[in-house]
């Protein structure tokens, strides 16, 4: 395919259609999000991001998604088999393993066994994150001025409860002692909250949660319970990035068909869906086409693993068929991930797909 780069042609008209899109005013082109952006990428701190290169045919893109796991990680040591061992500002402790099979799994859980905060402090400030912040505004100003930047907290809220409290024992507690599961769940919120200006101030111009609180097959735990303990701590954050003139979006891992009515309340701009065939793309153009803008990947579970490239292609078809409307509604997402990554082909082959939607800006 014949293309250039818009970047240098067009100025600042990516994030111009990256607003057309979440505030369904019709867009010239189908506007695309990348994670492989060099200089910015680090996959979760576990990747010199001066080594990362654009998946090929998405040089032109709209918008890069920043993800980091935890700001302030120190390392504590390195196992006998070269693991990492570090330590982030909760006090959690997680391995990332040499052989690159994952990004990295939690081995201590500081509020494992307790039944409250007594004796545990949670972080009060996010000024240490500072010099990272600092290094995100400098690379965007030097690179990616002129495109729209998507800050992901990443895990959200209800991971890093998880990962304090320990995930078995965390759902025992939700059955048992919820009240103490949601105080942990919103002090979370309350110190990720002090990243958005942080974000704001290094260029962001969204800001996205991402929580894993899907399954296979629905909630991975009663809707209600969610609704009553949970659901308004997300909507008092996207109230606050919406309140530092940011726009706000969230993703949830899994299925989640038996929350989606609930995304009106939050007053989100935009859902985020990376695992489309666990919630089936029916019930998602059934229930949000044209009223929250939805911003999709392959599907990461499925078809971008484990798929053949004919399948990729025509999965980025049916996404953009379904998902977008007259006046825009829909982002699509172009990843090769890290730790591991997909299949190339796969990958290469999910570009060419969405940038069949693309050509009006070739």
């Amino acid at each position: 395919m014949n293309q250039r780069k818009i970047g240098k042609d067009m100025g600042r008209e990516h994030i111009e259609i990256i607003k057309k899109a979440l505030e369904f005013r019709k867009t010239e082109y189908l506007p695309m999000e990348v994670i492989d952006v060099p200089g910015i990428y680090n996959a979760y701190f576990t990747l010199n991001p001066d080594s990362v290169k654009l998946v090929p045919d998405t040089e032109n893109f709209d918008s890069i998604w920043v993800n980091c796991y935890s700001w302030i990680q120190e390392i504590i040591e390195k196992n006998q088999k070269g693991d990492v061992i570090r330590k982030d500002k909760f006090g959690i402790v997680q391995q990332v393993l040499n052989d690159k099979k994952s990004s990295y799994f939690t081995i201590k859980h500081p509020l494992a066994g307790k039944d409250s905060l007594d004796g545990y402090t949670f972080p009060a400030t996010a000024d240490d994150s500072d010099p990272i912040f600092k290094y995100l505004r400098e690379k965007i100003a030097e690179k990616y001025s002129d495109r729209f930047i998507d800050g992901f907290i990443d895990p959200g809220f209800f991971e890093t409860s998880q990962m304090l409290i320990g995930t078995q024992e965390m759902f025992y507690k939700i059955a048992d002692n919820v009240n103490f599961v949601a105080e942990v769940f919103e002090r979370v919120a309350d110190y990720y909250k002090l990243l958005v200006p942080k974000f704001k101030n290094a260029g962001s111009h969204m800001i996205t949660l991402i929580d894993s609180i899907g399954s296979n097959t629905g909630l991975v735990l009663n809707p209600k319970t969610w609704q009553k303990y949970f659901k308004n701590t997300y909507i008092k954050f996207f109230k606050y990035v919406h309140e530092q003139g940011l726009y706000a979006s969230l993703c949830v891992d899994g299925n989640s068909q038996e929350i989606l009515d609930d995304l009106f309340d939050m007053g989100i701009d935009l859902y985020f869906i990376p695992d489309i065939n666990t919630t089936g793309i029916k019930v998602i153009k059934d229930k949000l086409k044209g009223k929250i803008c939805l911003k999709a990947t392959i599907d990461m579970k499925s078809t971008l693993a484990l798929g053949t490239p004919k399948m990729i292609i025509k999965e980025a078809e049916d996404l953009v068929e379904n998902l977008s409307s007259p006046n825009g509604g829909f982002i699509c997402e172009v990843i090769r991930w890290y730790r591991p990554e997909y299949p190339p082909e796969n990958v290469i082959a999910s570009a060419e797909g969405f940038n069949k939607y693309r050509k009006a800006a070739y």
